[in-house]
């Protein structure tokens, strides 16, 4: 299985209306990050985002200006005081943070199949806060055949964040290449794949693997100016925030 996590393996939008939490998000609402930093993020968002959107140019015209953009926010947030410890504080002190509906019991069933069905879930966004989050919200413990792949945080000996793994992976640059090798043997034997994302981006994430793969997209919102699009690159497209 691969799986995208904001929006994906968790819900879009909370039952009172309200957004979930993406795994940027639970740090900006704790306050670990500054006023100062949401602003400049903000005027990058707006310099950037138009361009994540726009229908008319290539994914390959965005690629080196999405790295340029997610490059541009790790290093402000390297000047900002976050810790190992904050991490886990602002986990667990969001309430704005639900996994889509049945997505637990599928995590579940996946680790204790026999043979476990590997899970790699592969995001754009902070691997150590979505590790933090699925260790303090899930009922039960990931098993290593359940595997976080993104952008890792590097803390100096004091527990300060000092810098950010390489290569950067943004929305339109995931692919298998990411992947660890002392994880990559999970694929052996291996020949089908499940893949579920949220975004048209997400649909390369098995990209360089000779797998038979399904794919299932979740169209949480916009659903008529969208669906078109979802329909013609998934296999199978759940809308409004629906349960996998």
């Amino acid at each position: 299985v691969f799986a995208d996590f904001d929006r994906t393996v968790t819900r879009c939008l909370l039952p009172s209306g309200g957004r979930v939490s993406s795994a940027h998000g639970v740090l900006e609402q704790a306050g670990v990050l500054s006023e100062a930093f949401r602003g400049r993020c903000s005027e990058l968002f707006a310099k950037y985002y138009p361009v994540e959107i726009d229908p008319q140019m290539a994914v390959e015209d965005k690629i080196p200006i999405m790295s340029e953009w997610y490059g541009s926010v790790h290093e402000l947030m390297v000047k900002e005081n976050v810790t190992r410890e904050s991490i886990g504080k602002a986990v667990e002190d969001c309430s704005s943070i639900m996994f889509r509906d049945g997505m637990e019991d599928f995590l579940r069933a996946c680790q204790e199949a026999q043979p476990p069905v590997p899970v790699f879930i592969m995001s754009a966004g902070l691997k150590n806060v979505i590790e933090e989050i699925l260790r303090q919200r899930l009922s039960f413990e990931l098993a290593p055949t359940t595997v976080v792949v993104s952008n890792g945080m590097l803390f100096d000996d004091m527990g300060h964040l000092a810098g950010f793994s390489e290569p950067l992976i943004h929305m339109f640059n995931k692919s298998a290449a990411f992947l660890p090798e002392d994880v990559r043997p999970l694929l052996d034997g291996r020949r089908r794949c499940l893949l579920l994302g949220d975004s048209l981006g997400d649909l390369t994430m098995a990209q360089g693997l000779d797998l038979q793969t399904l794919k299932v997209g979740f169209l949480n919102e916009k659903v008529e100016e969208w669906l078109k699009q979802y329909n013609a690159g998934f296999d199978h497209v759940v809308t409004h925030d629906g349960p996998v």
